[in-house]
């Protein structure tokens, strides 16, 4: 029998619920909403494909929605959202807290056998080369992948989750059925929903779960090895003089082995705030992955430039208005960001080891944030190839 749980020394935190037949349901409250968020994350994505599959588990996104979901649409008008990254795919739907049980029904369908016919495949490949060329012309789509393939090398986190188009185009509709049947299962999905009502729809919701096509057993394990420690700096010339700049480093352990949640959250609102520099973040299978994009003259400048940027905002933040810097800039911002539904929906699948993300507090202090931020300086400025400055 499932047992319904919440998080630790919290009776108003996420409830977890994990099924006999494998899936795992985690409900966030959201008191008042008169909508209801829904996530679910299949446990596969571009660092599963081997070669000679690459890109297969984006193609398989479309046909999923087109072919299994019917389209994706729920009820009278919402349709499911859908993107594949390099750790998971999700499908994400917003409805009226009336339509969580169709909603439902619509993502379950993700388990059913996955037959398309070759005008489906067709049309789906159609619109991912059309995907591709857009993300192609964008300089700094090409230097964020570079930077994957630098930080990653010899891993299948290196390829971009678009795949190769040789290897995409010349799918069938049979190659597209054997891997949704090696990773398209119960077990490896989270089933995330935000709702005012929220212990209700979790056990209306594992009901439905519960009936989840099996489809076929899970015989795949997730073979992708967590990419090595290191730095990048990759660029492209950007016309005028200038280079687009990735600069990145992968680092063992989750985040919450290096920067908390909240202190991360927090950190890069005052980071972009005060020196417009937007530090991102991704979780890689027991490595993160951090890093900036920004325009510069070269790499080296680039890094300097970031190391010196962040130095700054770490002084704003131990000066004497740090603290309101902080309050204003970062703190606020984000707590009003706790009030959207799909956000806190996606912190709670996206957080590790199937724990909801801590969100900010009025706790969170200056020296904590600034710590963060000091971090960040060290490891950014570790990438220039003579090390850091003095």
């Amino acid at each position: 029998m499932p047992v319904l749980t919440t998080g630790p020394h919290d009776p108003t935190g996420p409830r977890h619920l994990t099924l006999d037949n494998g899936p795992h349901l985690v409900g966030v409250r959201r008191p008042g909403s008169p909508l209801a968020a829904l996530r679910l994350r299949i446990d596969v994505g571009s660092a599963d494909e081997a070669p000679g599959e690459h890109g297969l588990a984006h193609v398989l996104e479309h046909l999923v929605v087109r072919c299994s979901m019917s389209g994706g649409r729920v009820a009278d008008g919402a349709l499911v959202e859908a993107s594949t990254g390099r750790p998971h795919t999700s499908y994400d739907a917003l409805v009226r807290t009336g339509d969580v049980a169709t909603a439902a029904d619509v993502l379950g369908a993700a388990f059913r056998q996955l037959k398309p016919d070759t005008r489906h495949l067709g049309d789906e490949l159609a619109a991912i080369r059309r995907e591709r060329a857009q993300r192609t012309a964008d300089v700094r789509w090409r230097v964020q992948e570079a930077m994957f393939a630098a930080l990653c090398p010899d891993t299948p986190y290196a390829h971009p989750v678009l795949g190769d188009p040789g290897t995409v185009d010349g799918l069938t509709p049979e190659a597209v059925h054997r891997f949704h049947s090696r990773w398209y299962h119960p077990s490896r999905a989270t089933l995330v929903i935000g709702a005012d009502r929220v212990d209700e729809e979790l056990a209306a919701l594992a009901e439905r779960a519960r009936l989840w096509a099996p489809g076929h057993p899970r015989t795949e394990s997730r073979g992708a090895a967590p990419p090595p420690d290191g730095h990048a700096v990759v660029s492209e010339a950007a016309g005028a003089g200038r280079r687009a700049v990735a600069v990145g480093f992968t680092e063992p352990g989750t985040p919450a082995d290096t920067d908390t949640d909240a202190g991360f959250a927090l950190a890069r609102r005052s980071a972009r705030a005060a020196r417009g520099i937007d530090v991102l973040r991704l979780r890689l299978r027991g490595r993160t992955c951090t890093w900036v994009m920004l325009s510069a003259t070269d790499e080296s400048a680039a890094v300097r430039s970031v190391a010196a940027a962040l130095r700054a905002v770490r002084e704003l933040l131990l000066g004497p208005d740090g603290a309101a810097l902080l309050r204003t800039e970062a703190l606020i911002p984000e707590l009003r960001s706790a009030d959207d539904i799909q956000q806190s929906v996606a912190d709670a699948s996206d957080a590790s080891d199937r724990i909801p993300a801590a969100r900010p507090t009025t706790a969170t202090g200056v020296g904590e944030v600034a710590d963060v931020i000091a971090r960040w300086q060290r490891r950014f400025a570790a990438a220039l190839p003579e090390g850091p400055p003095a």
